[in-house]
């Protein structure tokens, strides 16, 4: 098409038709321009084809990974409330030290054994984030939602630390004071109780702070899980391509 204007310019010009060939000029360019637009009309399409279909993708992995999470912390959940229990029983012998207390040793052992330390599933995010491709969910709340997990997440593992150095230290004034310290009698824990320096650590080691505090992350990535649900359906449906 641009070879034929060329031909028929170059014969206006022979024959001294200046008007025609201006119009000729002129029409060569706009096919040019209207080709350009509709490259660059192509490019953006797919490119933003792409940019969705990352979407897609990225949304997916996240499920999967706040799905693990959510798992994870129903674990560290069901755990957290038998120690929560068990310092609850401890405190109330501690204001009632006439009352009888068959499963105080197991009760105290609760309140330093190994516990289940959650680790988030962190992989999508931290791809997003090498990638600067947090842009690429459309959704500016959402993708606030997504960022704000994984700070709670943050905190979180900040409050277990504070958790963890509680238990080391009712561990430390145990293995000092008993003689066995997974196997000491009912008795020998009440006369341990009756020290104020491991009464009072036992009443702020914070797993009842603790409980409270899963229950929050975990409904937290619950109600995430739901919106993005929720999402990919919607994303999922409005591009046909996929």
């Amino acid at each position: 098409m641009i070879k034929f204007f060329r031909n028929i310019r170059k014969t206006n010009l022979k024959e001294g038709k200046i008007v025609n060939y201006l119009k000729y000029a002129f029409g060569e360019i706009f096919l040019v321009v209207i080709g350009i637009l509709i490259a660059l009309s192509i490019n953006n399409r797919q490119h933003e084809i792409q940019n969705r279909n990352l979407e897609v993708r990225y949304i997916t992995d996240i499920i999967s990974d706040l799905r693990k999470d959510s798992t994870n912390l129903q674990s560290v959940y069901a755990e957290a409330t038998l120690t929560s229990n068990a310092k609850d029983s401890i405190v109330k012998l501690l204001n009632h030290p006439e009352l009888s207390m068959d499963s105080l040793p197991r009760y105290f052992l609760y309140q330093w054994n190994p516990y289940k330390i959650f680790s988030p599933s962190t992989s999508t995010i931290d791809e997003m984030k090498s990638s600067s491709n947090l842009d690429i969910i459309k959704d500016d709340v959402l993708r606030k939602k997504i960022v704000g997990i994984y700070y709670t997440y943050d905190l979180f593992l900040q409050d277990e630390n504070l958790y963890r150095e509680a238990t080391r230290e009712i561990f430390t004034m145990a293995k000092e004071r008993l003689k066995n310290i997974n196997s000491s009698s009912g008795e020998e824990i009440k006369l341990l109780l009756r020290e104020p320096k491991v009464a009072n650590t036992i009443r702020k080691n914070f797993a009842n702070g603790r409980l409270r505090s899963v229950e929050n992350v975990s409904d937290e990535c619950s109600e995430l899980l739901k919106v993005l649900l929720r999402y990919q359906k919607e994303i999922t449906k409005a591009q046909p391509w996929l």
